[in-house]
């Protein structure tokens, strides 16, 4: 299971440029930076742990479906420390390294966690899925908004 994240807290300083995952994290002076993990600040708050929301993402291994025998799929979620106005998702499913179903673009409203998932016809190959999501953080927030993609591990599956 691979994890991704998103922090919007202590800082003024601005996260990733939406849409670019690979635009590096901004990070307050004395920390270090983890990859998918952006930091920025709720405008006029102290630097304390309360005005903090992480929001964590993971792909989980693909997997034969017990929902849809024959299919296989890939879930993935986000779960944050308080609710956001907005949580975006998309789950992708790559057989042999190669994108072979993707889910739509997914938005939950005023919660703290989403989820998505990818399926396809089962036929045997190794299976990864990769993650996107976004989040809309409450009004006062820096950066007001954040997103992040994270790659799962891959497993071998025979139907």
């Amino acid at each position: 299971m691979a994890i991704v994240g998103l922090i919007a807290g202590t800082s003024l300083a601005a996260g990733p440029t939406e849409g670019d995952p690979s635009a590096p994290a901004a990070v307050p002076a004395g920390k270090s930076a983890e990859s998918g993990t952006a930091e920025g600040g709720r405008a006029g708050s102290d630097a304390d742990a309360s005005a903090v929301i992480r929001c964590e993402g993971q792909v989980q291994r693909p997997r034969n479906s017990t929902h849809v025998p024959g299919t296989v799929n890939v879930v993935v979620t986000v779960s944050c420390s308080a609710p956001v106005p907005e949580i975006t998702t998309r789950a992708a499913l790559y057989k042999n390294g190669q994108l072979v179903n993707q889910s739509a673009l997914r938005t939950q409203h005023n919660t703290r966690t989403a989820q998505n998932n990818a399926a396809v016809q089962c036929s045997p190959g190794n299976y990864r899925g990769r993650m996107y999501f976004k989040v809309v953080f409450p009004p006062g927030y820096q950066p007001p908004t954040s997103s992040t993609n994270g790659l799962g591990q891959e497993v071998a599956l025979s139907c």
